[in-house]
């Protein structure tokens, strides 16, 4: 588990300072010849992403699954994620996703510029630490915190112009906050999906991350010497 939970040497150097929101992932699998496969739920902490983002997720964990003496070092993982998010820059493989995907916030449909990439923020932390929500920090945005109970929403254009925004050459498309966030993927699409970095390919379904629970959290203090 990744950016939320952090393990320090001196126990002095943390203090129980606030709680943090955690969000559930329900997933409703549409309907096929009569039957609907059970519904899925997860819990979620950090994110959760739809589209070239979780492509590359995914790419990565089934040829670690395949390949495991290929993945033997930060270096080499870096390496492999490059080249997967290079490899779709040229596929494209989830244009138009804008098109396949209708997205609510709070109960109010969001209408979608051109998208290969949705990516739902419960912390600041994406990709290896950077800030997704600031974006380059160029511009003036709403305030995001892990303990809000508010989740931001952000849109990718495609793969490079996630290189672009992971390096800060770029800002993300900054599609709202909300409490409660539905994703509905038309009938007969499936699309790359993960949560707080687990990916697989989800078919036709509508998704729905809604408050969890809140537990305690340890935090560096700030004013530590």
């Amino acid at each position: 588990m990744y950016g939320i939970f952090f393990i320090f040497d001196d126990v002095s150097d943390v203090v129980f300072c606030c709680l943090c929101y955690r969000w559930t992932v329900s997933i409703i699998h549409q309907r096929h010849f009569g039957i609907r496969r059970p519904a899925k739920v997860l819990a979620m902490n950090n994110y959760f992403s739809m589209g070239c983002d979780a492509l590359v997720a995914l790419n990565f964990h089934q040829q670690r699954q395949t390949r495991p003496e290929l993945f033997t070092s930060r270096l080499f993982n870096k390496f492999w994620y490059f080249s997967y998010g290079a490899i779709d820059v040229l596929e494209q493989a989830c244009v138009d996703l804008h098109k396949r995907v209708k997205l609510e916030l709070d109960g109010r449909t969001v209408n979608l510029p051109e998208l290969e990439g949705i990516v739902v923020l419960n912390i600041s932390s994406w990709a290896g630490g950077f800030n997704l929500w600031s974006g380059t920090g160029e511009e003036d945005v709403p305030p995001a915190s892990f303990n809000d109970g508010i989740l931001e929403v952000v849109g990718l254009h495609s793969s490079f112009h996630m290189g672009q925004v992971r390096i800060a050459m770029a800002d993300p498309i900054r599609l709202g906050q909300a409490r409660v966030v539905k994703l509905t993927l038309q009938k007969g699409t499936k699309m790359p999906v993960q949560v707080d970095g687990e990916p697989w390919e989800q078919g036709s379904a509508t998704v729905t991350i809604s408050l969890r629970n809140r537990v305690n959290m340890l935090k560096k203090s700030e004013h530590h010497d």
